[in-house]
């Protein structure tokens, strides 16, 4: 693999389109021989399906001549002609047993004969056509014989007679043979052939042909182990158990696979199609890509060497045309930007004097907490001396809101975050006579438990200032505390003021999530501000496991939902320095 991935690119694509071109080629062969294989199943079911049922019909046959010749042997006048002695009488019933044998031949029109041998072997009745006088043996069973002669198309039926009256001993009394015509089976054999060249044969116990569908052998003796044996031929037989005769099924392998051989001249064709257009892939993949690429890295290599000025030609208006551009206008603006380095480089040192001299001013310029602390309390003990309760409340909220404002840490419980909200309630109650009232429902066992800093306050004070204040009539602001899985907690602040419209709420959700506008977010938006400073701390405290979401409806309220994780009292809660203050 390491020694592949050092070819160049060009080698590459060789190797690949030799490899496609193998397996399109393996592909092709071995779905040939399995469409062969699939042809030859198919047909040799369908055989198989037909050697049954030409089986069938030859069995039928059987029954039909054991009927035929079970009343003709068996009837009176048949029995009495083979137990009668006497010439004269024999003579007497001569015609009426020849009577009895043209009426069963014209039930089969295959029959060409009938001869009826009494239990010596003497000829006792015969009609149709002859063969040898003499019967050369009694048989005990019904015989089919194959071919008399080669030259001849016909097979004799032996069947023994016995004597009916006879219950205990089977009394033999004489033999019937019937003279046959294989003609009958060609009837049979009518629709056995699969394809037009194909051979359906029947042979008897010398393999000699009988009866054929099809194009006929040249020869009348057929050696089936032989034929099988035969590549050029899908050879199937069945061996009638009755007569010992066979069926043979020969269908030509090359009639079948006739129409594969279509197929396979269009896939061929199709390959060298491929092929062809593989090349002129190559041809145009060496002369518009490799090329032009071949060039471009000459030309980056050599760049260094070169004046700052130089840049690529272009001539192929393609995409490494495109390319070469992007790159000739890469190396204008990495010329810019040198340029624009140098001039900010010098200006980064007059801005990092002007930041520290910035700085000295602000520490000259601090003021100390302590002293807004205790001016804060003079004006609560003058309040209290001229008995003015409601100065005296509200210097006590400011102050108590001011101290926790400017505590170092930035974790404190729930309990605290609540008490600086409730503080800022009472401020605002003041100032709006009562209208507007905030309401806070938390659960007991949350109020322990450690959380950022400065969360709630701003948020309330957005919802009175931006939704409250400009409403007539009475506001309400609903914060409530909840305990969710994982040792997380969720904030919901609601009121019911003026809301915003689905416009408003996508910008200000726009404005909370690009953090690079952020910060000029909070500098110069007038709305938004306290809400965008809380996203901000939230974000670099938790990470995304904070969820800030907002729902509203114009004329109706608007509802925030921060959901964080929150900490037991016991923990401490470390690397706090990482957090960003940001003031609200």
């Amino acid at each position: 693999m390491d020694r592949f991935r050092k070819h160049s690119l060009s080698r590459k694509i060789l190797y690949l389109i030799l490899t496609m071109l193998v397996i399109l080629l393996v592909s092709f062969v071995i779905s040939n021989k399995i469409a062969e294989r699939i042809v030859e199943r198919k047909v040799s079911d369908s055989a198989d399906k037909i050697l049954l049922q030409v089986e069938e019909k030859m069995t039928s046959f059987y029954a039909d001549m054991g009927g035929i010749s079970t009343s003709l042997i068996y009837s009176p006048t048949i029995q009495t002609a083979l137990t009668v002695e006497d010439k004269l009488t024999m003579v007497l019933m001569n015609p009426e047993v020849i009577s009895m044998f043209a009426n069963t031949m014209s039930l089969k029109e295959s029959i060409r004969g009938i001869r009826l041998y009494n239990k010596g072997g003497t000829l006792v009745a015969s009609t149709g056509a002859g063969i040898a006088d003499s019967l050369q043996h009694p048989v005990q069973t019904t015989e089919y014989s194959g071919l008399l002669s080669a030259n001849d198309s016909q097979y004799i039926i032996t069947i023994p007679i016995y004597n009916l009256q006879s219950a205990q001993i089977r009394e033999y009394r004489g033999t019937c043979i019937f003279i046959m015509d294989v003609s009958n089976f060609n009837s049979i054999f009518k629709n056995a052939k699969i394809t037009p060249n194909s051979r359906f044969l029947l042979l008897d116990q010398q393999n000699n042909v009988m009866a054929s569908e099809g194009a006929a052998p040249k020869i009348d003796k057929i050696d089936v182990a032989e034929w099988m044996r035969d590549k050029r031929y899908i050879v199937q037989t069945v061996t009638l158990s009755r007569t010992g005769w066979k069926l043979v099924s020969a269908i030509p392998k090359d009639e079948l696979l006739r129409d594969l051989d279509t197929v396979q001249r269009l896939n061929i064709a199709t390959y060298l199609v491929m092929l062809g257009m593989l090349g002129l892939f190559l041809l145009l993949f060496f002369t518009r890509i490799l090329r032009p690429i071949k060039d471009l890295m000459d030309f980056m290599r050599s760049y260094p060497k070169k004046r700052g000025g130089a840049r690529f030609t272009i001539v192929y208006h393609n995409e490494i045309g495109v390319l070469a551009a992007n790159m000739n206008k890469m190396l204008d603006e990495i010329d810019s930007l040198g340029q624009e380095v140098q001039l900010g480089q010098r200006r980064m040192y007059e801005i990092e004097i002007a930041k520290k001299q910035m700085e000295i001013s602000a520490f000259r310029n601090q003021i100390n907490p302590h002293f807004l602390y205790n001016t804060l309390d003079c004006i609560r003990a003058l309040a209290l001396y001229k008995k003015v309760e409601d100065i005296v409340d509200i210097s006590a909220s400011l102050a108590n809101m001011f101290r926790y404002s400017v505590k170092g840490n930035d974790i404190v419980t729930i309990r605290d975050e609540i008490s600086h909200v409730q503080e800022y309630a009472q401020i605002i109650g003041f100032r709006f006579m009562q209208r507007i009232r905030v309401e806070i429902e938390a659960d007991e066992g949350l109020l322990g438990m450690k959380t950022l800093k400065m969360l709630l306050q701003p948020i309330v004070e957005n919802a009175v200032f931006h939704g409250l204040e400009q409403k007539i009539g009475n506001g309400i602001v609903r914060i409530m505390v909840q305990s969710l899985a994982d040792n997380r907690v969720r904030y919901i602040i609601q009121d019911n003021g003026c809301g915003m419209d689905e416009r408003q709420i996508q910008e200000l959700l726009q404005r909370l999530k690009k953090s690079d506008v952020l910060v000029q977010a909070v500098t110069d938006d007038k709305q938004g501000i306290g809400l965008a400073n809380i996203y901000r701390r939230i974000k670099l405290f938790y990470g995304d496991e904070a969820e800030l979401q907002i729902q509203s409806q114009l004329n109706v309220g608007t509802i925030i939902s921060i959901s964080i994780p929150v900490h037991d009292e016991s923990e401490q809660v470390e690397d706090t320095s990482r957090v960003q203050r940001i003031d609200c």
